[in-house]
């Protein structure tokens, strides 16, 4: 195996362990902290994609003040208040992966760019 394939394989296995909540699930454990550490990943993730996005298109997804830290808390009530704006759609597609596509929907609102 090459190098490229062993790298692959690293980068892809997190993913295989550590699944992606359902919208579903995500909510019926919202009064826990199960996900909360997906939570703070998504938000991280974000941040980057936004930082990438800027530094190789001239394009902001999201404009969140660079030192603003929210909490697993702040998070799920951005999740939740994105997700009972949108209800028809977040319902339809409950068994499906949205809580990163709903965490970004609610950045967009909550930190829009000028």
């Amino acid at each position: 195996m090459n190098y490229k394939t062993i790298l692959f394989f690293l980068l892809i296995s997190p993913c295989a362990v550590y699944a992606q909540p359902s919208t579903k699930s995500f909510l019926e454990h919202i009064d826990s902290d199960k996900y909360d550490s997906y939570l703070y990943g998504l938000e991280s993730g974000l941040d980057w994609a936004n930082e990438f996005t800027y530094r190789k298109h001239n394009y902001e997804i999201f404009c969140k003040p660079n030192d603003f830290e929210l909490s697993a808390s702040n998070l799920k009530s951005l999740i939740i208040t994105e997700i009972n704006n949108n209800p028809d759609f977040y319902t339809k597609y409950s068994e499906a992966p949205l809580i990163g596509l709903a965490l970004r929907n609610a950045y967009q609102d909550n930190f829009p760019c000028n």
